[in-house]
């Protein structure tokens, strides 16, 4: 067995914005996902999905997780002992059974900030240092650290099922060319607090006599032009001063990285890939500036002083100063669940009739296996589809209902809201890749960095850099071993 230092740093359940740069500074804060939906073949009888994976006895061989002090990531993915905190414990149990399981020791280092864990994962991968398996790291880096070939493909990891439900959305989308470097799945809880959600102030609503669309969302005939109307008719200058500021009514809070989610939400998607895998650019002009035209009419009930991009508008919504609230689960998680205020989520909704489902797409924390690892593979493979199939049946359930600061069974509307969202949960391809490329970042955040009267000009400006770019990475994909 391998010794090698097991950091014990657990932290509270509250996290930071995912973005694009992974800067020292504090952080600001998709093809389509598929959704997944649960059948009657695929559910056992106890009701939940097994994983399926053959007795094995490791004989007491390790896995070691390196992470980074980035986020306090590790509380997303391990627990090295109980503490009475549920999601804590329920990750403790998870590494218990599967430990017990399969004879194995799970173990993490997190005492690294995000760029150091990105040069030691270099570092590592250069000289066939197998000292760590997984790297979990920031979104970005990890992508970097892909495309530099320090990962091995997952596609090549035999006990992995990628047509089990923890494996649907973001791994579905960012396979490439068939090959799969680097992933997020529900190995780590990450996702969940980083999706994007349409919060909504149920007491709010109460008192305006609004009635919530949750009838509409399960029709699937939820549609941006009903959220505009209820974001038009909430928005009040209630002081009377003639200005509508920080002390009215507003009908929506996002922010920056909200407006990046509703673009691919939207369809505004311009990173697809062809029937070979390739990445593609979409040129996708007349989609995009038909939903630039609608959002611009979506954000005239948005207030555009809404601070730091991690903020969201959030402690105006604890106030009751909005009806809406488009931000990570994070923020319903640290601060909206403690306050005294009735509140539910939703999807965001469809651009039109046109779009058959529901997107939502969000930000996450990336992980790949180190390539001096593959002759570990069977271990970490199994480890990884176990702790996954575990956090799928009994810790994402746990983590909505932290979320949204009650038991799902005591809101049956929102329990419905939540297996919708969580199974249309996605990252969008052109923000994995943002980093690499500013014209690419550029795309991404179309929604606040230019106009309607300009969207055409400004993807003209861009797109042939983005595919220059693209054909880079697909020359980088068809090399990798």
């Amino acid at each position: 067995m391998k010794y090698r230092y097991v950091c014990l740093l657990l932290a509270l359940l509250t996290v930071g914005s995912q973005f694009a740069g992974c800067s020292g500074e504090e952080p600001a804060e998709t093809e389509n996902n598929t959704v997944f939906a649960e059948t009657a073949a695929e559910t056992e009888d106890d009701g939940f999905i097994h994983d399926d994976l053959p007795e094995k006895d490791f004989s007491g061989a390790d896995m070691q997780i390196l992470t980074t002090t980035w986020y306090d990531a590790t509380q997303y993915i391990y627990a090295a002992e109980e503490n009475g905190e549920v999601i804590n414990d329920a990750l403790f149990a998870q590494r218990a059974e599967v430990s017990e399981r399969f004879n194995v020791e799970i173990g993490v280092t997190a005492d690294l900030f995000a760029f150091d864990v990105q040069d030691l994962t270099d570092a590592l991968a250069l000289s066939g240092d197998d000292t760590y398996d997984i790297v979990y790291n920031c979104d970005v880096l990890v992508v970097n650290n892909a495309l530099k070939g320090d990962f091995f493909d997952l596609k090549q990891v035999d006990v992995l099922d990628f047509s089990k439900p923890w494996w649907k959305g973001t791994t579905q989308n960012f396979i490439i060319q068939n090959k799969l470097p680097f992933t997020a799945n529900q190995l780590a809880l990450s996702g969940i607090y980083m999706n994007y959600v349409l919060a909504v102030n149920k007491d709010l609503a109460v008192n305006m006599q609004i009635e919530i669309p949750y009838e509409d969302v399960k029709d699937g005939t939820w549609y941006l032009d009903d959220l505009i109307t209820l974001a038009e008719q909430a928005t009040i200058d209630t002081n009377g001063d003639g200005i509508i500021d920080t002390k009215d009514q507003w009908g929506l809070f996002t922010a920056s990285y909200g407006e990046m989610g509703m673009l691919s939400n939207l369809g505004g998607e311009f990173i697809s890939k062809d029937e070979a895998g390739n990445l593609i650019f979409i040129d996708n002009l007349e989609k995009i500036a038909a939903i630039m035209d609608k959002t611009d009419k979506l954000l005239e009930y948005t207030i555009d002083d809404y601070g730091p991009a991690t903020d969201f508008g959030v402690e105006l919504f604890v106030n009751g100063q909005g009806l809406f609230m488009f931000a990570e689960n994070r923020n319903l998680y640290s601060t909206v669940r403690n306050a005294d205020m009735s509140y539910g989520i939703l999807p965001f909704p469809k651009f039109d009739e046109t779009q058959m489902e529901y997107n939502s797409a969000g930000c996450d924390i990336y992980w790949a296996i180190l390539k001096p690892s593959y002759g570990n593979a069977e271990l970490i493979g199994t480890c990884v589809e176990a702790m996954s199939c575990y956090n799928y049946n009994h810790i994402v359930p746990k983590v909505w209902e932290n979320v949204l600061g009650g038991k799902l069974s005591d809101a049956q509307e929102d329990a419905e809201m939540f297996r919708i969202i969580r199974d249309a949960q996605y990252v969008d391809l052109g923000f994995a890749f943002s980093n690499e490329n500013i014209a690419i970042n550029d795309l991404c955040f179309m929604i606040n960095r230019t106009n309607l009267g300009q969207v055409a000009s400004y993807i003209e400006a861009r797109k042939e850099i983005v595919k220059s770019k693209l054909e880079e990475f697909n020359r980088v994909y068809a090399e990798m071993e």
